[in-house]
């Protein structure tokens, strides 16, 4: 097996009709399976549409990929990587300025001709492309309302894939800049896929069950290729169908027996927030193997919290699978093998804020949890600044290099010589940057946050997550944050908190900010400004990251719905007016983002 092409054939010739995805749907609150494809039918569907698309010269091209949660998108990807055109899957924009924006600028960067969607969408984009003046230069093919081919096109038609030819595009979803597009070949897939396998296995003679988006690495890679590899089923639902009720992936999880899952911190948080002791009778989650937790930083409370949330339910710690990854290593660089479980240690903040990793006692140090190790990677800690690799126990900039890593950005040959052509101070390398600051401790991986986003302030080093950790803890109305730095005759450390309206329970604005304000200023050593904003005010990415430093500059724009402000006196002259004080309505929840 050399390709992913190789790899679906492959599970078609062994599988046909007996294995392959199903979707599921909530209707009335309760889990509804609504569609099935088959490996068989995904190997028909595309290799239908891939002759297509040789046909109309789409070989070596971008092809856009514009699809709502399901089947139909597998069908659309893999017919792109038959007919050896580059897919480019991306969300599905809708009335949103920003999301339309984002799919109007991939389109412009990707040189896209060609956008590929399903029927129930196609009139409401073709009138957006014209209103954006592309409709000269994309056309739109609704995919499944293309007549099918009575006959299975002659394999010999279409062209040859190579290891080194480029399978997609995968766009970065811009936590800290604009997005950019990743180029990963089929042999960068295949490698991760191995790695991946090596480290947790597979469920091979059972299921999978997981809601992530299709357009980023971990819900591309990780739930819908990862099955395939492997030769499993995998049961599918929407982003949306989970935030709006976090038991269905419970639900999806027992009815289908599935021994894998995985999502990001935040995803599992809410699903703690939300659980009602009636959401977990009659749900057996024994069956589970494990339970991937990445692409964002691990809370520890996160873990023990649902561990204990449920456990009546069969669910066990050993379970955790806490990994890290990056669109630019295709998916994973590190992780926990299967029924190891998440391994933490405390370690001394002081030391931390030198960017030291020393060992402290469970009552005084700082938890920190363990992102794993290696498999056929190369991963360095070095010096950001002076490119020198750094011993274990001291904190770096996280490099890496092997089969994995992807071949660069498309069309941005500046920031593809920054990031993936790296060398250390002896000219060792190329190693990819991966912007993530972390330790090594015992051949295992602490990720400690992104350069971009640490905090200086009195030559200690402050980390947002800890800061936004610590305000979250302080009351059930303290919802998503963002912490920065701004500059106002020295460094000043600023929380930009929202606010859930229907837990304050009659506590006043003032009182939370104040109560926040007092609790980070501990946590932090050093005073930090608060201000309070609307439910999802705080900008995240399309996967729920959150964006800080978006944030810090919407805030000094005067661009942030600010309901309450307890500030430092020497920032104030930067900040925003608060407006009146809010309605006291939730917000209905943004389709932009999976965060809730």
């Amino acid at each position: 097996m050399k390709t992913f092409v190789d790899c679906l054939r492959q599970q078609a010739a062994r599988h046909g009709d007996t294995r392959g995805y199903v979707f599921v749907e909530d209707r009335r609150r309760r889990m509804t399976e609504t569609g099935r494809l088959t490996y068989g039918g995904l190997d028909r569907q595309a290799m239908r549409l891939g002759a297509g698309l040789v046909e109309d010269g789409l070989a070596d091209h971008p092809v856009l990929l514009l699809y709502p949660a399901g089947l139909p998108f597998l069908s659309a990807f893999f017919g792109c990587l038959y007919a050896r055109a580059i897919a480019v899957p991306a969300p599905l924009p809708d009335t949103d300025p920003r999301a339309l924006e984002r799919a109007e600028n991939i389109i412009n960067d990707a040189g896209i001709r060609l956008v590929l969607t399903d029927t129930a969408h196609a009139q409401t984009l073709r009138r957006w492309l014209a209103e954006a003046g592309l409709d000269r230069s994309v056309r739109l093919l609704a995919t499944d309302a293309s007549p099918a081919a009575e006959t299975r096109p002659d394999q010999r038609s279409l062209p040859a894939v190579r290891p080194e030819t480029t399978a997609y595009l995968q766009y970065t979803s811009g936590s800290t800049g604009e997005p950019r597009g990743v180029i990963v070949s089929h042999g960068n897939l295949l490698h991760n896929s191995r790695q991946i396998h090596h480290l947790l296995g597979s469920p091979r003679d059972g299921w999978g069950a997981g809601w992530l988006p299709h357009y980023h690495d971990m819900g591309l890679v990780g739930q819908l290729l990862q099955p395939l590899y492997t030769g499993a089923n995998m049961a599918l639902a929407s982003p949306v169908a989970f935030v709006a009720r976090p038991p269905l992936w419970l639900e999806m999880i027992s009815h289908y027996r599935a021994r894998a899952t995985m999502a990001p911190n935040f995803a599992y948080e809410w699903l703690a927030r939300t659980l009602r002791d009636e959401h977990l009778r009659g749900l057996d989650l024994s069956c589970l193997e494990w339970a991937l937790n990445g692409a964002e930083p691990l809370r520890a409370s996160t873990l023990d919290k649902l561990t204990e949330r449920l456990g009546p339910a069969g669910f066990r710690r050993r379970m955790w699978a806490p990994a890290y990854g990056l669109a630019e290593a295709t998916l994973l660089v590190t992780g926990t093998p299967r029924d190891q479980g998440p391994r933490t240690a405390h370690f001394a903040p002081t030391h931390l804020e030198q960017h030291r990793a020393v060992r402290a006692p469970q009552s005084s140090g700082t938890e920190l949890i363990s992102s794993g190790h290696t498999v056929d990677t190369d991963l360095l800690i070095v010096d950001p600044h002076t490119h020198i690799p750094v011993a274990d126990g001291h904190i770096g900039e996280v490099w890496v290099a092997g089969p994995s890593v992807a071949q660069g950005y498309w069309r941005r040959s500046a920031a593809t010589e920054e990031t993936f052509h790296a060398c250390t101070r002896d000219r060792s390398g190329p190693f990819l940057r991966t912007g993530d600051l972390g330790f090594l401790a015992d051949g295992e991986l602490f990720v400690t946050g992104r350069l971009k986003e640490l905090m200086i302030v009195n030559g200690r080093n402050l980390y947002p997550q800890d800061i936004e950790e610590a305000a979250h803890r302080v009351h059930p109305a303290a919802g998503a944050a963002a912490a920065f730095s701004v500059t106002s005759d020295g460094e000043h450390i600023v929380l930009v908190q929202e606010v859930r309206p229907n837990r304050l329970d009659g506590l006043p604005q003032a009182d939370l900010a104040a109560r926040i304000r007092r609790h980070t200023k501990k946590a932090a050593g050093c005073p930090v400004s608060v201000l309070l904003v609307e439910r999802n005010a705080v900008p995240r990415t399309t996967s729920g990251k959150i964006r800080r430093l978006r944030a810090k500059s919407l805030l000094l724009a005067d661009e942030l719905p600010v309901l309450h402000a307890d500030v430092h006196s020497r920032l104030a002259p930067l900040l925003p007016t608060p407006t009146a004080q809010s309605t006291q309505r939730p917000d209905p929840l943004r389709k932009d983002t999976l965060a809730p």
